[in-house]
């Protein structure tokens, strides 16, 4: 496997893990969003990635990395909070958010970044070896 191979497999890795960053930030920002005029409510999304399998890896060594990055709705059911003052309330007084978890959003933040920061350490891990393997026959 070359060096340049290492960079891209690493930076596919990065943006599948910003698109997941971004994601959730639309999904935190949009969770106490209300009905929109036609009557539904915001749906919140989620990345799915799915990787190459192995036989596709062995027929074909050059084309590694990710297979396919989707944003998919993940079809929550609403959440319900009792408001009965709020203009958006149902007869019971009820007022339907997204059914967007915070620690869920967090929790999955968490691990986009977490998997960001270890495809820079890919990277740079790649780069040294690639230092070190120009400095052999050096004169010292």
């Amino acid at each position: 496997m070359n060096y340049a191979q290492i960079y891209a497999i690493a930076s596919q890795g990065m943006n599948a893990e910003k698109l997941r960053v971004d994601v959730v930030a639309n999904n935190i920002a949009n969770q106490h969003s209300l009905q929109k005029a036609d009557g539904s409510l915001f749906q919140a999304s989620q990345v799915v990635t799915t990787a190459k399998s192995f036989a596709e890896l062995v027929d074909k060594p050059q084309e590694m990395g990710i297979d396919s990055v989707e944003v998919v709705p993940e079809n929550l059911p609403p959440s319900k909070v009792y408001q009965p003052g709020h203009p958006a309330a149902d007869k019971q007084g009820y007022v339907n958010y997204p059914g967007v978890s915070t620690i869920d959003e967090m929790t999955t933040l968490l691990r986009a970044s977490r998997a960001y920061e270890a495809n820079i350490k890919i990277i740079n891990s790649a780069h040294s070896l690639y230092l070190q393997a120009l400095s052999i026959g050096d004169e010292r």
